[in-house]
């Protein structure tokens, strides 16, 4: 029987490849054809599936056992292309089982899946293979042993393999240089790459990356700019490391004259910008991207989200939710965390719980994430019952987790409820407390008034104590109104942090509301004499897809005299419902008149002034602000939200306040 071999299409399901090879094979056996030409038939066949669990189901129901390598080198080939390398250890074990000859393609990739696995038996079992078979000597044999025992953490090994090797091609060299570098043993790499008679882009690519993760970035940029040729690996390798260092100009410098960019070139130089906090950049660049006609994939929806919850761009973030469905970017747990901060950061904790619902790949991260934000807007009951549905589902909660467990009760005051699971923590789960939850319990105490106690936990704890940890009781002095322990404590937070206007400002405060003038001077004095300066008050707020920034006593915007006209006429309005300015939040030395101008024109207030103008009369307006609301601003607020008949939401760095009504969601407990 002579007729050609018929391979069938690609385009056929997998149980049609299944079928139609399984035929031929029978076919063959039956006239008692050629074993050489069918075990070259099934290799073919092996080739062609789409799938490995096909292919691997086809090979184990073969009707005879193939004895040449070639079907079981094609097995291991489509198994390994698929990264089903716990298969492609399973096809080698029945290889040698059946006392298969391996040859100079069936070793290496068993050696390679077992390099990806770090599975030491396999690799040793190869390696003695190779000898009795006198393939040790086969450059792909001798490249794939030594990028194993390099990934097994034996460079030892590796090295002795590669200096017997002659002669060694430019991959076996690019091989040495990779596994030392993944070894830790950065000095040995650098050496070999100096001695390499030839190098291709892949050598340069190696050492210039093993330059940038060691944060050597000058040495990174000599070799750079040493190159002969580069490739795109190149240009992203020196963005990314000059991301790493936080030199995010150099990046930007060296993403603007790069002859083509990819995918990876925009994310890296994306996130770069968004670690830098140049957020308005990141957008301004993924605005470019999308023009230039690249394709965005999750790392850059990730990004891109990321900048939008810093920036409180509702809009834009929900313009990227549309933008994943639309293109069918997969909804991963890294996006769909990232969906749910930015809703939950922006204001919208309703869209949160919507994206965190949907989720079928819920996992603790995901799950800490809508704890944190829910903790933010004091949705108690929410928390707890994510944090019940966590543990119903088998997720074991982490130590994030119960950072946004205490948060949740200091932020209502639930002060029994904080300590029993600040006792489950280490009883129930055994996760031993970090600083971030002994500063939680600090404030849960501070918030209630129980300062002693928040005190004394401080002197127990096992660590040397944070300036938050201290910041948080400062705080909690301010509320209650606690001078001597305030005094002792900015004692402390000054030591630490001599430098931090946030800790003067508070102390200042603290003996403003006591009506001790004198010393409220005399810690402003000190503050100048510092030479400390007061961090100003940022707030942000989006009005059609573009965000807006006003800084406290701002008059650069270009609606400026529509907003202080429009400020003015509040404050007579509020002031008719009992507005009565809370002057002691005011640090200047002047009159009362004088700070009361000095109040009204913080930033939070201008955001606001400014919503009222720009957006529909009954829409929410939505603010960001980067410090602590103060009292004033809490007032008016309030009151404001009354008077204009609009839901104001806004989110200070601790957490979110929804004023409507004259009321706020936080019960004025903040």
């Amino acid at each position: 029987m002579a007729s050609s071999l018929s391979y069938p299409s690609l385009l056929l399901p997998p149980q049609q490849h299944h079928d139609r090879a399984r035929v031929l094979v029978m076919q063959r056996h039956s006239h008692n054809f050629d074993r050489a030409r069918t075990d070259a038939a099934i290799g073919h066949r092996l080739l062609s599936y789409p799938d490995p669990s096909s292919a691997l189901a086809f090979f184990l129901s073969l009707p005879y056992i193939p004895t040449s390598p070639f079907p079981y080198n094609a097995l291991l080939r489509t198994l390994y292309r698929a990264r089903a390398h716990y298969d492609v250890l399973s096809a080698y074990a029945l290889l040698r089982s059946r006392s298969v000859t391996c040859d100079r393609f069936s070793l290496p990739l068993a050696l390679r899946s077992a390099s990806a696995l770090t599975y030491l038996p396999v690799g040793l079992d190869a390696h003695s293979l190779a000898i009795k078979t006198c393939l040790s000597s086969s450059l792909s044999v001798v490249t794939a042993l030594v990028d194993f025992y390099c990934s097994c953490g034996l460079p030892f090994h590796a090295r002795q393999l590669f200096n017997r090797a002659h002669p060694r091609d430019v991959v076996l060299w690019n091989t040495m240089i990779t596994g030392l570098v993944k070894c830790g043993q950065f000095r040995d790499a650098q050496d070999l790459f100096d001695q390499m008679p030839e190098r291709n882009i892949s050598s340069w690519n190696t050492v210039i990356d093993m330059h940038c993760k060691m944060g050597n970035i000058d040495s990174a940029r000599i070799l750079f700019d040493e190159m002969p040729e580069r490739d795109a690996i190149s240009w992203n390798t020196m963005i990314s490391g000059y991301a790493k260092t936080s030199d995010c100009d150099a990046a930007r410098e060296l993403f603007d004259v790069m002859p083509s960019r990819d995918s990876v070139s925009w994310n890296a130089m994306i996130t770069s910008c968004v670690h830098s906090r140049r957020f308005h950049e990141a957008l301004s660049l993924f605005r470019m991207m999308q023009s230039e006609g690249a394709w965005a994939d999750g790392m850059t929806v990730v990004a891109v989200l990321l900048a939008c919850t810093h920036l409180g761009a509702l809009d834009l973030g929900k313009w990227m939710h549309r933008y994943i469905r639309r293109y069918k970017i997969k909804m991963d747990v890294f996006v769909t965390t990232a969906l749910i901060n930015m809703y939950g950061k922006c204001g919208s904790i309703d869209d949160a719980r919507k994206v965190f619902d949907l989720s079928t790949n819920k996992d603790v991260f995901l799950c800490a994430t809508m704890i944190e934000v829910s903790a933010m807007y004091g949705r108690v009951e929410e928390v707890f019952e994510v944090f019940d549905s966590m543990r119903s589902a088998g997720i074991k909660p982490n130590d994030v987790t119960f950072v946004g467990l205490l948060k949740a009760c200091a932020h209502v005051g639930l002060v029994e409820t904080g300590m029993k699971y600040f006792d489950i923590m280490m009883r129930d789960f055994g996760l031993t407390p970090k600083m971030e939850h002994y500063g939680c319990m600090v404030d849960l105490f501070g918030k209630a008034g129980r300062l002693d106690e928040a005190f004394e936990l401080i002197r127990s704890m096992p660590m040397e104590p944070s300036p938050v940890v201290w910041s948080s009781l400062l705080s909690a002095c301010n509320i209650h109104g606690n001078v001597s322990l305030a005094e002792e404590v900015a004692c402390h937070l000054i030591e630490l942090e001599p430098e931090n206007c946030a800790n003067y400002i508070l102390l200042a405060n603290i003996y403003s509301k006591a009506n001790k003038w004198d010393k409220a001077a005399k810690t402003r004095r000190l503050m100048k004499e510092k030479g400390v300066v007061k961090t100003p008050g940022c707030s942000l707020i989006e009005v059609n897809n573009r965000v807006h920034e006003f800084f406290a006593g701002d008059r650069d915007h270009p609606h400026g005299e529509e907003i202080y006209e429009m400020l003015n006429n509040m404050a007579v309005k509020l002031k008719r419902l009992g507005y009565e300015p809370c002057v002691f939040s005011a640090l200047h030395d002047v009159d009362r008149e004088g700070k009361e101008h000095t109040l009204l024109h913080h930033s939070e207030k201008l955001a606001l002034a400014f919503g009222l103008i720009a957006t529909e009369k009954g829409s929410a307006v939505r603010i960001v602000k980067n410090l602590r609301v103060c009292d004033d601003c809490h007032l008016f607020l309030k009151l404001a939200s009354k008077c204009y008949g609009r839901k104001i939401i806004l989110r200070d760095c601790h957490r979110f306040h929804h004023f409507s009504d004259g009321s706020c969601s936080c019960s004025d407990y903040w």
